[in-house]
C-alpha cells in the first residue's frame, strides 16, 4: 500500500466564467489605445483617436485618473451634507473646481419633498 507519491505540479484552469473576468478588470483596469484611419485610394479622410480607460473607481484613483472628478464630488457631497438636502445649486455653480467632467449644470435640480 505505500505507493510513491507523485510531486505536486502546478495547474493551469484556462476556464474563466464572465465573473472572474468582470472581476480582473476592475481590479487591475484596461487600456485601449486605438488610431484609426479611413482613407480613400492612399488619401485619408477620417481619422478616429480612441482612449478607454475601464476600472474600478479604487483603481482608476490608485493609477492616477479621474483625481479632479473624484475630489469635487467628495466636496460637493460633503457640502451637501452639512447644509441638509435642500441647498440651492448655486454654491456648485460658483465653485472653483476645475475639472472639465464635472459640470454642475449636468445635475438634475434638487427637489423637496414636502410631504414626508
Amino acid at each position: 500500500m505505500s505507493q510513491a507519491m507523485k510531486p505536486l505540479e502546478p495547474t493551469r484552469v484556462r476556464e474563466a466564467t464572465l465573473n472572474d473576468l468582470i472581476d480582473r478588470i476592475l481590479e487591475k483596469g484596461l487600456l485601449l489605445n486605438a488610431d484609426l484611419i479611413i482613407g480613400v485610394a492612399g488619401i485619408p479622410l477620417l481619422g478616429v483617436n480612441l482612449r478607454l480607460a475601464l476600472a474600478g473607481m479604487s483603481t482608476m484613483l490608485r493609477y492616477g485618473f479621474m483625481r479632479d472628478w473624484d475630489e469635487a464630488t467628495r466636496e460637493w457631497e460633503s457640502v451637501q451634507r452639512r447644509r441638509g438636502s435642500t441647498h440651492k445649486m448655486e454654491v456648485l455653480k460658483s465653485s472653483k473646481s476645475s475639472c472639465s467632467l464635472f459640470s454642475p449644470e449636468l445635475l438634475p435640480p434638487i427637489t423637496t419633498d414636502e410631504h414626508r
